[in-house]
């Protein structure tokens, strides 16, 4: 089998804390690691690594890809796509890829932002599935229900497979129902909880996009031959530009909209697999560990007369007193306040900053690059006060600038400049000033995270202000 881990959501739902450089499937929110290094080390034991693919969007590539390095995830098994088309499209570029490589591959398709705890019974389902795929059904995986729940789609039980006796045929597709609705479901046991999760032959969804998505499978070979490695580390693969173009211009279909509803191939595997889609702060409740309140907390918190809360800091203090089914998140440039139950409307909060013009709805102080990343500390008509990380080994491009001056100082790490025709080696405590116009460069010559602190001075002090002449990023 081969895995297809979809990782291009944005996460609103967990605002302030998913961003679009950092949504929720690159959090470490539950679990040893992010939720994307849970989810490629929960498919290891049944499918090596070297048979896992990945499709996320372009602004979360590179992140995505030094998260998954340590379990030896190859670069060009990830695709980076220029925009979110939903998952039938995604899917249906994967199993382009896949059929090229093996005409006869079993494809399973996992979200890389899922729980699940029964590990065991996780692996033995999917072997289940498996078997049926080879046998050209759909497979989904139903989650049995544990409560009424609005905020996921369902599957209807139809008649038992013959000769099958854990599989069955997919009656309806439901949308999230209502409340009333859910609490029937609830009582009967023919609905299951859509998870997302499907096994099949990547040529018989093919077969299938070709028959009930032919908007979408006809453009498939065009988008698939657009595929290129990209330039520079870490050399992961994007769309050309003509791909990119014809890849944006397609309809935004899930692949449920798009074929399962259709399909007679579907077939429904229950799965009780202890499965959440964390889907909202509230849902931290079924799996997070809670104090003798019933509290969720984290960071530097002192709580007082808490009860059922979920209290999210960092490092700054964060006194709260007589709290109850409340969410509070605080980030540094943005904090949450938010009734429990109302966890499922922050993804319409973060819709109205961004209408508003917020920067805060989709970006946050620190900024993601290829070498590390950067944090705005202060400012003003003239300066800008900033802390840049640059990661073991990595390096900012040779670059110049003609409105500002730079003064960087060391505070952990070894640093390596370059500054027109000298080479300095800056240990803590150390300083240069880097002048207007002259070519620099900034490298992380040691085994351990750089720190700097950077004043800029001038008067242009943004990102427009750059000229690169090398870049192993191939950003010149």
């Amino acid at each position: 089998m081969y895995g297809v881990i979809l990782a291009g959501g944005n996460g609103t739902r967990f605002w302030p804390k998913s961003r679009e450089q950092s949504p929720k499937q690159l959090l470490k929110i539950v679990g040893p690691g992010t939720m994307v290094q849970n989810t490629v080390e929960r498919l290891l034991p049944l499918i090596p690594i070297e048979q896992l693919y990945l499709a996320t969007n372009h602004q979360q590539a590179i992140e995505t890809f030094r998260q998954l390095r340590p379990q030896s995830f190859i670069a060009d098994h990830l695709i980076a796509e220029p925009c979110n088309r939903n998952t039938a499209l995604a899917i249906g570029l994967m199993a382009k890829v896949l059929v090229k490589i093996d005409p006869d591959a079993i494809m399973g398709v996992f979200p890389a932002d899922h729980v699940v705890t029964n590990q065991e019974s996780f692996i033995k389902t999917l072997q289940q599935a498996e078997e049926l795929a080879r046998k050209n059904h759909l497979v989904t995986l139903g989650i049995p229900p544990s409560r009424p729940e609005t905020g996921f789609g369902y599957l209807q039980q139809g008649s038992k497979l013959a000769g099958h006796k854990d599989a069955y045929k997919v009656k309806r597709f439901v949308e999230k129902p209502n409340l009333a609705t859910a609490k029937q479901y609830l009582q009967q046991d023919d609905y299951f909880w859509n998870c997302g999760i499907f096994i099949w032959k990547a040529s018989t969804i093919l077969e299938e996009l070709s028959q009930y998505a032919q908007n979408i499978y006809s453009h498939l070979d065009a988008i698939s031959n657009s595929l290129k490695e990209t330039k520079g580390k870490p050399g992961y693969l994007e769309l050309n530009e003509k791909g990119s173009d014809l890849f944006s211009s397609l309809s935004s279909l899930s692949i449920d909209y798009a074929v399962m509803e259709h399909s007679s191939r579907v077939v429904l595997l229950p799965a009780d697999i202890g499965w959440n889609d964390v889907g909202a702060w509230d849902a931290l409740d079924e799996v997070s560990e809670k104090d003798l309140d019933g509290n969720i907390i984290s960071g530097n918190i002192l709580a007082q007369d808490c009860t059922d809360s979920i209290i999210q800091g960092q490092n700054r203090l964060i006194g709260v007193l007589g709290l109850k089914d409340t969410i509070v998140v605080d980030t540094p440039d943005a904090l949450l306040v938010c009734a429990k139950e109302r966890s499922q409307d922050i993804k319409i909060l973060v819709k109205s900053l961004n209408d508003k013009g917020h920067p805060e709805g989709r970006k946050g102080s620190t900024v993601k690059k290829p070498w590390g990343s950067y944090s705005v500390l202060d400012m003003g008509p003239s300066y800008l006060l900033k802390r840049i990380e640059v990661f073991p080994g990595e390096s900012l491009s040779l670059q110049s600038h003609q409105h500002r001056s730079e003064c960087w100082t060391v505070v952990t790490g070894s640093a390596q400049v370059v500054r027109d025709e000298e080479t300095f080696q800056l240990e803590i405590n150390d300083s240069i000033t880097i002048p207007k116009g002259a070519k620099h460069r900034l490298i992380n010559s040691g085994p351990a995270p750089l720190t700097i602190i950077e004043i800029q001075f001038g008067d242009l002090l943004n990102e427009s202000d750059i000229t690169r002449y090398e870049d192993e990023y191939g950003r010149c």
